[in-house]
């Protein structure tokens, strides 16, 4: 088992480096939550092209940048445990850190750092796949500067078609399934290639031994 999860390693970093993406290998979600706070200290502050009034969103401000005070990084749906931990290492950086009603967050216009973890990795495509009826994960993934993605080995599969039981058991129900297969890209406006118009400028996928 151990040899088949070191080669499909081998593959996700191979296809991801083709489509941009970082994959880093850590020892657990500890680990991880370094990782991300780090990625959102060293990079440059988001900037938010909204109006703001009484300290709510007003509209769309073609020449306005609004500048936040801190940086900030949402983490939705992570344990009391490990969010507490990522809580004291933001308040060391000076970083604003949110998990639950994201859309009340004045900065959900464009936050710096989404901080999610996958349900599972799809190594030859590659693709993050989410199972997220929570909101708070589906507003990490569609509004943040950057993602610091984190999952397990044990969830990283070759090929799509690896899928086909977990989907149709997930899918028995109601569910919001998302697949993210490299940072947002498009050249819909005079063919001119444009990154993280919906989405994300740069994702740190994070593959950790536990």
């Amino acid at each position: 088992m151990a040899n088949v999860e070191e080669s499909t390693l081998e593959l996700l970093k191979t296809k991801a480096a083709a489509v941009g993406m970082k994959v880093v290998e850590l020892k657990n979600l500890e680990e991880a939550i370094t990782y991300a706070v780090d990625v959102c200290d060293k990079k440059e502050m988001a900037q938010h092209y909204l109006k703001m009034q009484d300290g709510k969103l007003s509209g769309l401000g073609p020449t306005e940048v609004l500048h936040a005070e801190k940086k900030t990084l949402a983490a939705p749906a992570l344990d009391d445990k490990s969010f507490e931990s990522l809580s004291k290492q933001c308040a060391k950086k000076g970083i604003v850190v949110g998990r639950d009603n994201l859309r009340a967050w004045p900065w959900m216009a464009g936050h710096d750092v989404g901080f999610v973890v996958a349900d599972k990795i799809i190594a030859d495509n590659p693709t993050l796949v989410f199972a997220c009826m929570n909101e708070d994960v589906r507003l990490a993934l569609s509004v943040g500067e950057e993602y610091v993605v984190v999952a397990p080995k044990s969830r990283l599969v070759k090929t799509s078609f690896d899928l086909t039981d977990y989907l149709v058991e997930l899918h028995s129900g109601p569910m919001y399934t998302d697949f993210i297969s490299s940072s947002s890209r498009t050249a819909d406006i005079e063919r001119v290639l444009a990154i993280g118009v919906h989405g994300s400028l740069i994702i740190h996928l994070v593959v950790t031994e536990e």
